[in-house]
């Protein structure tokens, strides 16, 4: 049974995915509407099960062949030769050969398109058909359709007058001509010729997106537009040529491979007169052949399209490409806009604090201060300070007076040291060294284009040599005070090439725990780029404290006393979750019941998720040694394994007292529907609702032994129009390593689930 209804679905996706869509709802919209022609109706749903089994058999990518892919141009291939060809023999021998061709076309250009970052669209469906058409029409001697007139027939032979009647009356209902012509339009996309029909499908469309719906008639009007001036553009059918090129193009270049925006939305209205000079170009060449364009047209100027933003040196301006496809515009929308900032950090070079214990920011990113200006900017001093701000005791007149001098300095991350400088003598305390500016120095290289510097070390004071390879966390010299440096501090920048003094990229520090000193005196600094090699005083900056915070892929900034974080042990070893682990969930209300089994996959791209055995929910979820977050949910959220994803969105994994951690979620979680619809049209340009998460470590268990209980509380509330409301409130319990306790309450009620480490 869970074959067959998994089969069921991928039928079902199949219709979807002829709008970009796994919407199942909008679907079986689509399916219904096939029968309004009932052969070809049947032709459709026949081939698209003939593909789909082909597929499954085939040993196919599952994923692919789940959600319809591999499918829906056999669907398409079904519906336009029944629309073309008379019921018979012969036309059902065809409809099973162009489901297989149309599957091996799919496979084969999935792979060699997809290999280059492109989708296939419906162009299996176009060669298919072509390819039929030219060789089965002499070959079969098989007579076209007899279109409008033999469905007539068809309706009498299925309800006999009446149904004949309401056909009539359906077909002369007095539609606004624009209107009848943008419905008629949608319903040609499954050739049908009936305004009825496009009403079914324009509330489908509605149903499953906004945006989609929006883009639609945005394509729509624009192409009617330009028919009204310059006239048809090619010989095919008007209304179908307005559907499944213009409408269906739009779309596609406009929200579904694009991330929904102001800029897409006039991408898309580009791709309307670029539509227009497609069609009349492969019109003028087909007719010779006595082929239809069919929908070649929408799938050039789609490709053409995508491929030249494939092509860009610089993405930006709006258009992004969808970098991962949820088959819905407010889903790719809502999550790149979330996304954009919690995991812009993914696949980044870790870069941690370059020293144990805390040290301050003296001069941080174009602070102001004397040294870090210009293409030299992005760079930080570090020096080590006491309670009052000072970086010395005693006299200060001596460099063993500082508390920074000869400290270790550490490698932020595994490299290859590409240079070293270490016979350069320390200065003087209040003296510089103007000749040879950076003083003794190590440059790291990390990846290709991605090095790190650091300067001002201790004379004679670096153990490692040109070649050799470091790991995080080795010593690479000490403290010093030498080049223009009129006091032991750490220089620290990042930068694009293996030169000493190369100019400095902004590239922010993995984790660090951050709180601002009570006082801090600037050291003064002077790079190689400055005038002179006259020294500068600052005034010190009066800093107000506040609650040390854990810094996530962040950038010190002048003020802050910063340090390595100390991982808890409880939550780093419970949300430390390798594949294979499994997690038994019970109601706690009802123990006795069965058991939730929640298990870490990895996917094909090897990214991590949890999933429900039970509801086959899945919950993507990733992190790094500070912090644990959940990057995504699929399936239904009814599951148990969703309050999960609301009440663990963002964990750091570093206990701190009166830590609060901020994150913001997609729009997604927002359940009024009057809301979500309508942020959903304005969200390409505007949003007015802002889902946000916070967490926080409860003081009672705070400071416990290493490796005790930990208890967490977090919310999840959507904020607009000045009002806040609470989606839901959550604690959750970690001890012995694993996650203990979930306690929910939301609107409906309260839950509370006990975990346990499940069997093989």
């Amino acid at each position: 049974m869970p074959s067959l209804n998994s089969f069921f679905r991928a039928v079902l996706h199949s219709y979807a995915m002829l709008f970009f869509s796994q919407h199942r709802g909008f679907a079986a919209v689509l399916l219904a509407v096939s029968f309004g022609r009932p052969v070809v109706g049947a032709a459709g749903l026949a081939s698209t099960c003939l593909a789909v089994a082909g597929a499954r058999l085939g040993g196919f990518n599952k994923e692919w062949t789940d959600s319809g892919a591999y499918s829906f141009n056999a669907l398409l291939t079904g519906l336009a030769l029944a629309s073309f060809l008379a019921p018979g023999w012969g036309l059902a021998g065809l409809v099973v050969v162009g489901a297989g061709l149309a599957l091996l076309l799919s496979v084969a250009l999935g792979g060699w398109l997809g290999g280059r970052g492109l989708p296939f669209l419906s162009l299996p469906f176009v060669g298919t058909v072509w390819l039929l058409l030219l060789g089965a029409g002499p070959l079969l001697h098989l007579s076209p359709a007899e279109g409008s007139t033999y469905w007539l027939n068809e309706a009498y032979a299925l309800g006999g007058p009446r149904l004949v009647a309401a056909a009539q009356w359906v077909g002369e209902w007095p539609w606004p001509p624009l209107l009848a012509t943008y419905l008629r339009a949608l319903s040609a996309v499954l050739f049908q010729d009936s305004a009825l029909a496009g009403l079914l499908l324009a509330a489908g469309l509605l149903w499953h997106s906004r945006i989609a719906f929006s883009l639609s008639v945005l394509g729509f009007l624009g192409a009617y537009g330009l028919v009204l001036l310059t006239g048809p553009a090619g010989s095919g059918p008007l209304d179908y040529n307005l559907g499944a090129n213009y409408v269906v193009a739009a779309m596609a270049v406009g929200g579904v491979f694009v991330i929904p925006s102001a800029a897409s939305y006039g991408w898309a209205l580009l791709s309307v007169p670029v539509t227009v000079v497609a069609l009349a170009g492969f019109t003028a060449v087909l007719d010779r052949l006595g082929l239809p364009a069919l929908s070649l047209p929408y799938c050039a100027t789609a490709l053409l399209f995508l491929y030249v933003l494939l092509l860009r040196e610089r993405p930006g301006a709006g258009l992004e490409l969808t970098p991962i496809q949820r088959y819905s515009p407010e889903r790719n929308l809502y999550a790149y806009a979330t996304a954009r900032v919690r995991l812009a950090h993914q696949g980044a070079v870790a870069l941690t604090l370059p020293f144990r214990g805390a040290w301050t920011c003296t001069q941080g990113y174009l602070s102001g201060g004397p040294t870090h200006l210009g293409d030299w900017g992005q760079a930080l001093d570090f020096a080590i300070t006491d309670a009052d701000g000072r970086t010395y005791h005693g006299s200060g007149l001596s460099l063993s007076d500082y508390y920074a001098y000869n400290k270790p300095v550490l490698a932020p991350a595994d490299g290859v040291v590409e240079e070293v400088i270490q016979h350069i003598e320390d200065n003087a305390i209040g003296e510089v060294n103007t000749r040879q500016n950076w003083g003794n120095t190590v440059v790291l290289r990390h990846a290709p284009g991605l090095f790190t510097q650091l300067s001002h070390l201790r004379a004679h004071s670096v153990p490692v040599k040109v070649g050799d390879y470091v790991r995080r966390g080795d010593i690479i010299g000490t403290c010093g005070s030498s080049g223009r440096s009129p006091e032991p501090h750490l220089h620290f920048q990042v930068q694009a090439t293996p030169y000493v003094g190369s100019r400095t990229v902004a590239y922010p520090l993995a984790y660090f725990v951050a709180e601002a000193g009570q006082k801090v005196y600037n050291v003064v600094e002077s790079v190689s780029n400055a005038s002179d090699g006259a020294s500068n005083t600052l005034e010190s900056i009066a800093v107000l404290p506040k609650m040390p915070q854990l810094r996530h892929f962040a950038v010190p900034t002048a003020g802050e006393v910063v340090r390595p974080p100390a991982f808890n042990r409880t939550l780093s070893q419970a949300l430390r979750l390798p594949p294979g682990y499994a997690l038994a969930v019970r109601d706690a209300a009802a123990p006795a019941a069965p058991a939730q089994r929640w298990e870490v996959f990895t996917d094909a791209y090897n990214l991590a998720y949890l999933r429900c055995q039970r509801t086959g929910a899945v919950l993507y979820f990733s992190g790094d040694e500070s912090v644990f977050y959940c990057t995504a949910f699929y399936g239904d959220e009814s599951s148990w394994l969703y309050l999960l994803y609301q009440a663990a969105y963002r964990v750091p994994l570093v206990s701190l007292p009166g830590q609060v951690v901020h994150d913001e979620f997609p729009l997604t979680v927002v359940r009024s529907p009057v809301l979500t619809w309508a942020q959903d049209v304005l969200a390409p340009f505007y949003r007015f609702l802002r889902p946000t998460f916070w967490a926080e470590e409860l003081p009672a268990t705070a400071g416990h032994w290493p490796g005790g209980p930990v208890r967490l509380r977090s919310r999840v509330v959507v904020a607009g129009f000045g009002r806040a409301r609470e989606v839901q409130a959550s604690e959750l319990l970690f001890a012995e390593g694993r996650l203990a306790e979930l306690r929910v309450r939301r609107d409906t009620g309260s839950l509370t689930l006990t975990c346990t480490v499940a069997g093989a």
